[in-house]
């Protein structure tokens, strides 16, 4: 008897697909990374003033980090 299946061709994107493809693989836009930069400004800011206030001048390493508070 004759076998009923068959290849079933694979997907294929788009034109969306493929002009979104090719903008991820540019990596992230620059207001991503300057949005990221000005968060990671502001939380180095708020530790080395915390750190200030706990009477600390110099940024804890991660070893120290780990020790419970």
């Amino acid at each position: 008897m004759p076998s009923m299946t068959r290849a079933i061709p694979a997907p294929s994107n788009g034109l969306y697909d493929d002009m979104e493809d090719t903008d991820n693989e540019k990596g992230p836009e620059r207001d991503e990374t300057d949005n990221f930069h000005q968060l990671v400004r502001h939380l180095v800011a708020d530790g080395d003033l915390r750190a200030a206030k706990a009477g600390r001048r110099a940024r804890r390493t991660l070893a120290q980090m780990g020790v419970a508070r």
